[in-house]
């Protein structure tokens, strides 16, 4: 479940509380999660997806005036992720990276097992890595090394899917997408998440359509007024 709302953005500075238990135990039992983040895909992408098919119960916020708005933030960047539970102890957490790793080993997106986990967040790493340097180029994954088990979708799963995604976006994506097809196993992957049909619920919800047509808008013309989510 999510709603959109646009706001100003909270007091998010208190990254560090000394009553690390009690908020230790927010992140154990969260009931509610609130997505600071820019109303366009980007570094919000992966975290929306994952909580939307989850059926998480999840909001987005939008800042109203970033540049005066930074400083409630831990780092003054974006995403910033705020999480409630039944103890009122809300917790922040800041990074999209760390923020991705919390959300998806929360809701099983982190494999089986220790070395599964660890395999996940290297892979999950390197497309993030990928995704800043606004690569054109993409590494050759096995099967054997990236998949051994037939569409379990995990973290680095939907990260990959959502860096195709970007790409194509850009300018010259139709062209970009070639990579793609010289890797028969990075465009099966692409292919299966889309088809799984909880992401493609999320991607062909209006939010998601919103969220498209802002980023599309955005890698137009930067300075274009946001669209209202």
């Amino acid at each position: 479940m999510t709603a959109t709302t646009t706001s100003a953005t909270p007091d998010a500075t208190h990254l560090a509380n000394r009553n690390t238990e009690a908020l230790s135990a927010t992140f154990k039992n969260p009931t509610s999660f609130k997505l600071l983040y820019f109303p366009i895909h980007s570094n919000g992408a992966t975290t929306r997806e994952i909580l939307s098919i989850a059926q998480a119960e999840w909001e987005t916020l939008v800042p109203t005036d970033w540049e005066k708005e930074k400083e409630k933030t831990p780092f003054n960047v974006l995403p910033v992720l705020f999480i409630s539970s039944p103890t009122n102890n809300d917790a922040v957490l800041a990074e999209a990276g760390v923020i991705e790793q919390y959300i998806a080993k929360q809701f099983d997106l982190m494999g089986s097992n220790v070395y599964e986990e660890n395999l996940i967040k290297s892979f999950n790493s390197s497309i993030a890595s990928l995704h800043q340097m606004h690569a054109t180029t993409v590494a050759s994954i096995s099967d054997k090394e990236a998949r051994k088990k037939a569409m379990e979708l995990t973290l680095a799963d939907i990260r990959t899917s959502n860096l195709i995604e970007h790409l194509l976006l850009q300018t010259g994506g139709e062209h970009l997408i070639n990579i793609v097809d010289r890797n028969p196993s990075l465009r099966r992957l692409w292919i299966e998440v889309g088809h799984d049909p909880r992401v493609n619920r999320w991607r062909t919800s209006k939010s998601y359509e919103t969220l498209t047509t802002a980023t599309d808008l955005y890698f137009s013309d930067p300075f274009a007024p946001a669209p209202k989510l």
